[in-house]
């Protein structure tokens, strides 16, 4: 097998890829590993720990992230909340991941800071704290105070988070690419779009500014009368490595020891807040877990942390609406289908009733469960998964607003233990059936579906157009995909390699046999020495042969 050349510049990112190599091979992946064409250089020795085989696959994965570093670690935080790219049991073992990352030297935090707004600490900041509030894989937090007297918290980006991302995304890219290509049994994993994916939502998680436009975008639309709110951003003091904010002090929600009643008004308050974020304004945070939430001393629900959103348009509120009524009434058929119009892609031979009657399990399992509550946010990304089996792939930020319903409902229950997200959006599926029915109000009125009717009709003939235009040019395609076309090819290769193999073995016996009868000197013993060499090449020669093709891998 042919190695084929890194395709980066050596030096560090050689030497990172080798540790990679050899934390995956410590883990069980050796392997996988073995079979890809790497740089002989950097191919580790696959030593498994002992505690390896012990494991669950999903927890090898888990404890070769934690020890691969702040990157990864970040790298399954964003796999856990995306079912779509990789199975549900990850999704759920990647929750456990520890974060053990030790702060940055506060003089580099300062450099960074000073030199991305543009001044000196003392000139920005009165104050400015030297150990963090908190300290994650990509950033830390610094609680400071501004010299006009207002409490702030300032996120830092780290120093060298850009380029350690970047270099670690590009050897992920590489590796990703190798497996895809080399391992049919992984090629429906499509590693290569996972790995581009999650390079996408780090690049977003480290622009600072897009982070707090999301919070901004929230304040303008939520607010202490929805029971609700997020720190205020400093607009002047934020950059794309720096984002300073109002601090909030404020009691992480499993912590909260309120009353009873308050506790109840704050699961519900959550809920209704994450709907109208999804159904009315088609943006909402998406992930709400524990760590993002928190009550405030003025009995307010705060929302941290908005470098993960979702959007949904116009349509895909339209079709979340069908769901939600679909789901409140127990309609599988509904729910089937608009979980097809929710996709990217539908196979062409989908198998519908066989579709249905696996959505029809799972419906059952959320309004019928045997104990406890019905769990919503689990019945949503259960159904993923099973349009996963399919082949049907839900459009991504479908999958983040389950998941961050799944969050939302989690953290009413820790608060509220008989809090049903079901039965807090029964009210909400009523509100839109009555909005529906009102021709002025509907998110589905008559007449915008006839315009866009109209509209794709009135495309056609130009599109007709074009193809015949293509045609005249010969410039018209007819793209054909012949599967396992180079497995056929591979094993035609085989076949001609044995029969030219076949015909030099028995041309060297015809050639030794006349050399031998012919008597041609020189002699040995009597014997022709030509003619013995041809007899012991051809057999060493038949004997590799016959080796190969016993012992060959298939």
């Amino acid at each position: 097998m042919q190695n084929e050349p890194f395709p980066f510049r050596p030096g560090q990112s050689l030497l990172r890829l080798k540790d990679i190599l050899f934390i995956l091979g410590r883990y069980g992946f050796g392997e996988v590993l073995e079979n890809l064409p790497l740089p002989k250089r950097v191919k580790p020795k696959c030593v498994e720990c002992p505690e390896s085989p012990r494991l669950a696959l999903w927890t090898k994965i888990r404890r070769a992230l934690e020890e691969l570093g702040p990157t990864f670690i970040k790298v399954g935080q964003i796999l856990s909340v995306r079912p779509d790219l990789v199975p549900m049991e990850l999704c759920d073992e990647l929750k456990h991941l520890q974060e053990d990352v030790p702060p940055e030297k506060f003089e580099d935090i300062a450099a960074r800071v000073e030199g991305s707004l543009g001044g000196g600490l003392d000139t920005l900041f009165a104050e400015f704290s030297r150990e963090p509030l908190a300290a994650a894989s990509l950033s830390q937090v610094h609680r400071a105070r501004t010299h006009d007297g207002r409490d702030v918290a300032v996120k830092v980006l780290r120093p060298k988070a850009r380029s350690t991302v970047a270099a670690d995304m590009d050897i992920m890219e590489y590796l990703a690419g190798l497996i895809h290509s080399r391992m049919e049994s992984l090629k429906p994993a499509h590693l290569p779009d996972i790995a581009s994916e999650v390079r996408k939502g780090l690049q977003r998680e480290m622009d600072f500014l897009s982070e707090a436009r999301n919070q901004m975008l929230f304040t303008s639309r939520f607010g202490p009368e929805q029971g609700v709110m997020a720190p205020e951003v400093i607009e002047e003091l934020t950059t794309p490595d720096v984002l300073v904010m109002e601090y909030v002090e404020a009691v992480r929600l499993d912590e909260y020891q309120g009353p009873d009643e308050k506790r109840r008004q704050l699961a519900q308050i959550g809920l209704d807040c994450v709907a109208a974020q999804m159904l009315d304004h088609g943006f909402f945070h998406a992930d709400p877990h524990l760590g993002n939430l928190g009550v405030n001393r003025d009995g307010l629900l705060v929302f941290f942390d908005w470098g993960m959103v979702g959007r949904l348009t116009p349509d895909m509120r339209s079709a979340l609406v069908d769901y939600l009524i679909a789901m409140v009434q127990g309609d599988a058929e509904a729910i089937a289908r608009t979980a097809l119009e929710m996709s990217v892609e539908v196979p062409t031979d989908l198998d519908f009733q066989r579709f249905l009657r696996d959505v029809m399990y799972y419906l059952d399992k959320v309004r019928t469960p045997v104990a406890g509550h019905a769990n919503m946010g689990r019945f949503l990304l259960d159904l993923t998964a099973a349009c996963r089996e399919f082949g049907v792939y839900l459009r991504s930020d479908y999958i983040l607003m389950a998941r961050a319903l799944l969050s939302t409902e989690a953290a009413g229950r820790t608060i509220d233990p008989d809090f049903s997200a079901l039965d807090g959006l029964k009210s909400l599926a009523i509100r839109h059936v009555v909005k529906r029915a009102s021709m002025v109000f509907s998110d589905r009125p008559p007449w915008r579906r006839a315009e866009r009717e109209i509209r794709r009709l009135g495309r056609l003939p130009a599109r007709v157009e074009g193809v015949l235009q293509r045609l005249e040019k010969g410039e018209l395609r007819l793209h054909v995909q012949q599967d396992f076309l180079k497995d056929q090819m591979e094993y035609l290769r085989g076949i001609a390699f044995v029969i030219a193999s076949s015909l030099v073995v028995a041309s060297l016996v015809i050639g030794s046999s006349l050399i031998y009868v012919s008597d041609v000197a020189p002699h040995l013993w009597g014997v022709p020495i030509l003619g013995l060499t041809g007899f012991v090449l051809s057999g060493l020669f038949g004997a590799w042969l016959v080796w190969r093709l016993l012992f060959r891998k298939r």
